[in-house]
C-alpha cells in the first residue's frame, strides 16, 4: 500500500514577487492606476497609508510619477502641435480627420471626450477638464468656420457665370500642417515604443529592478523611468525602495481607514460572523466558582493553535498555510479620530496633525484596547495566508469582548483578489513587435477626437484636500484604498483559486473554533451553547455552486450571505 511521503523540513515552495513589478507596468499602462495612486499616496502628507503584500510601495510610485510626467509632457507637445494644425490646415482636412477619427474612437470603443472620475473619491479638478471642452468646442467652430469659408469661395469662384475656376492655393500651410501631422505621429509613436520597451523588457522578470543598475537594458531606460521624481521628492522619501513592507517587530500596526472598509489593504470583506456565549460552569460543577481568564491568554493560545495548522503539507496545496503570518492591528476610523483629535487617546496615534499617523503603536495601547476597546478605536488580531505567488491573499481579523458573564468573539475574514489580467500580461508580450507602430498610427486617426482629455492631462494639477485653518478633514488622514487594491479585480482566476478561498477560511475558521471550545472546557465552562452556535458556523458553511462560494448561514438568529466570484474565459 503506498504511503504518503514524509515532509521534512521546510517544504513550502518559495512565493515568486511578481506583484510589483506588475503594479510598476500597471502604473505606465493605466492613467487612471497611475493617478490614482499618486493621489492616495503621495498629495497627501498627512494619509495614513496601508500595507500591500508583497508590493514594493516606494519602486511602485516611483513608476507612477515617471508616468505621469511622461504622459503630461506627452500632451503638452500634441497640444502644441495641434494648434499648428488647426491655423495651417485647410477645413477639408480637418473636417475630413474629425470625420475619421469620431468613426475610429466609436469603432475601438474609446470614450470621445472627459476622463473618468474615481468611483472612490471624485478628486480629479474640475477646471481642466472644463477648460479642455471649452477648447475643444472652440476648435470646432473653428474647423467648421474654415470649411464653411472653403465651400463658399468655391461656388464663388466656380459658379456657372465664369468659364474658368480660379483656384486658390496656400502651399506653405499644406507644407506646415504636414510636418506638423508627421511630428504628432513622431510624438505619439515614440511615447508608444517607450512603453513597450517598460513592459517588455524593464519590467520583465528576469531584468526587472527598482533601483537603476551599473548597465541599463534600453538606451535612456532610467531618464523615462526617473520623469519627474525631484517634483514629488519629499514625498518620496517616505517610500525607500528597499522596504519591506512589515512592521517593527513588537509594535502593532495601525490601520486609519476612511469609509466603510475597516481593513483598508486586505481586499473584500468575505461573509464575517459573530457570537455571544455565556459564561457558565460545566453542567456536571454547575455550582462551582468559575476561575475566569484574561483576553490576553485567550489571544495566545488561539494564535498558538493556527500556526499550528500549517504543519500537514497535505492540508494546504503549496504548503501555503505554514507561512501563515499573525499580527495586531489597531484600527481606527478617520472620522471619529478627527472628532476626538484632542483626547490622550488620539495623540497616541496622531502627536501631530501636520504628519501622518503614526504606523504602530507599543504593545501597553494594545493591552488597554484588549481591556476597554472604543467605540472609534479598536483592537484585532490578524491571520493572513498569501498563496498563487501572492496572487491571492486569504486574510481574517479576530477580537474578543469579555465580561464575568458573556464571551463575544467577532471573526471578519477578507479575499485580496488578483491583479487585474491586463496587468500581467506583460510577461507573455513579445519584445519585438509592430504593435506600438499600429498603435501610434490608431492614435493619430482619432487624435481630434482625444483633445479634451490630453488638454486635462497635460494642464492637470493635483492639490491637497483643502482644509480650512483651524478644521480638519477625515478624509486627509484615512485610507480608503491600497496600492494593491488599486489595481486589483473582483474576482478569482479560477476554478482551484476559488476552492482555495474555501479552503483556508474553512481550515482557520475550525481550528478557531475547536481551540475555543477546548479552551472554555479547560477553564470549567459549559460550552453546550457555544457548540450549537459553532455548528451554524461549520454546517453548511460555503458551498461551492458553479462559478460563485456562497452560503446562508443562521448565527445568533440572524442570516448571513456572502459571494466570491470567478472569472470566465480568457483573462
Amino acid at each position: 500500500m503506498p504511503t504518503a511521503a514524509t515532509t521534512k523540513g521546510n517544504d513550502s515552495p518559495k512565493l515568486r514577487d511578481d506583484t510589483t513589478r506588475f503594479l510598476c507596468g500597471a502604473a505606465h499602462r493605466d492613467e487612471e492606476f497611475a493617478d490614482s495612486a499618486i493621489r492616495e499616496y503621495l498629495v497627501e502628507s498627512t494619509r495614513s497609508i496601508p500595507r500591500s503584500p508583497g508590493v514594493n510601495s516606494g519602486a511602485v510610485l516611483r513608476e507612477a510619477v515617471a508616468a505621469r510626467t511622461r504622459r503630461k509632457v506627452r500632451d503638452s507637445v500634441l497640444l502644441v502641435l495641434a494648434v499648428v494644425v488647426l491655423f495651417t490646415a485647410s477645413g477639408m482636412l480637418l473636417g475630413g480627420w474629425l470625420l475619421v477619427a469620431s468613426v475610429v474612437a466609436l469603432g475601438t470603443g474609446a470614450r470621445l471626450a472627459l476622463p473618468r472620475q474615481q468611483q472612490q473619491r471624485p478628486r480629479t479638478p474640475r477646471v481642466p477638464v472644463v477648460l479642455g471642452s471649452i477648447a475643444s468646442v472652440i476648435a470646432l467652430f473653428f474647423v467648421l468656420y474654415k470649411l464653411m469659408e472653403e465651400i463658399d469661395a468655391a461656388d464663388v469662384y466656380c459658379s456657372p457665370r465664369y468659364r474658368n475656376c480660379v483656384e486658390e492655393s496656400n502651399d506653405a500651410g499644406l507644407v506646415i500642417s504636414i510636418f506638423a501631422i508627421v511630428l504628432l505621429f513622431a510624438v505619439l509613436l515614440t511615447d508608444r515604443v517607450v512603453t513597450w520597451l517598460l513592459i517588455t523588457k524593464s519590467f520583465r522578470r528576469q531584468g526587472f529592478r527598482t533601483s537603476k543598475p551599473e548597465e541599463e537594458l534600453w538606451r535612456n531606460e532610467w531618464t523615462f523611468r526617473s520623469l519627474g521624481h525631484s517634483s514629488y521628492a519629499e514625498a518620496l522619501a517616505l517610500y525607500p525602495t528597499e522596504e519591506d513592507g512589515e512592521p517593527d517587530p513588537g509594535e502593532a500596526e495601525v490601520i486609519v481607514y476612511h469609509g466603510y472598509r475597516p481593513f483598508v489593504g486586505s481586499g473584500v470583506m468575505f461573509e464575517p460572523w459573530s457570537m455571544a456565549l455565556p459564561l457558565k460552569p460545566a453542567e456536571n460543577d454547575k455550582y462551582a466558582p468559575l476561575p475566569g481568564f484574561a483576553l490576553p491568554e485567550l489571544y495566545d493560545r488561539i494564535t498558538s493553535e493556527l500556526v499550528k495548522t500549517g504543519r500537514s503539507a497535505s492540508l494546504s496545496p503549496g504548503h501555503r498555510l505554514r507561512g501563515l503570518k499573525t499580527g495586531d492591528r489597531v484600527v481606527i476610523s478617520s472620522v471619529e479620530l478627527i472628532d476626538h483629535i484632542d483626547d490622550a487617546e488620539a495623540r497616541i496615534v496622531l502627536p501631530d496633525k501636520d504628519h501622518s499617523p503614526e504606523h504602530g503603536v507599543s504593545q501597553s495601547v494594545v493591552d488597554e484596547l484588549i481591556a476597554r476597546p472604543m467605540e472609534w478605536m479598536r483592537y484585532f488580531r490578524s491571520f493572513q495566508v498569501e498563496t498563487w505567488d501572492r496572487d491571492v491573499v486569504v486574510s481574517a481579523y479576530l477580537t474578543f469582548g469579555l465580561d464575568d458573564e458573556m464571551l463575544y468573539v467577532e471573526w471578519t475574514p477578507c479575499i485580496l483578489h488578483p491583479i487585474h489580467a491586463h496587468h500581467r500580461q506583460i510577461d507573455v508580450l513579445p519584445e519585438q513587435s509592430i504593435r506600438p507602430f499600429l498603435e501610434a498610427v490608431v492614435d493619430l486617426l482619432k487624435f481630434p477626437t482625444s483633445l479634451p482629455k490630453r488638454f486635462a492631462t497635460a494642464v492637470g494639477w493635483m492639490n491637497p484636500i483643502h482644509q480650512a485653518e483651524g478644521t480638519f478633514v477625515a478624509e486627509r488622514y484615512g485610507a480608503s484604498n491600497s496600492l494593491r487594491e488599486l489595481a486589483s479585480r473582483s474576482q478569482v482566476d479560477n476554478y482551484f483559486q476559488l476552492t482555495d478561498v474555501e479552503r483556508y477560511i474553512k481550515v482557520l475558521e475550525s481550528r478557531l473554533l475547536r481551540t475555543l471550545g477546548e479552551f472554555l472546557e479547560s477553564k470549567g465552562i459549559s460550552v453546550t451553547e457555544f457548540m450549537e452556535q459553532a455548528m451554524q458556523v461549520t454546517s453548511n458553511n460555503v458551498h461551492i455552486t458553479g462559478p460563485v462560494i456562497s452560503s446562508n448561514i443562521g448565527t445568533t438568529g440572524k442570516a448571513r450571505t456572502g459571494s466570491a466570484n470567478v472569472s470566465k474565459g480568457t483573462p
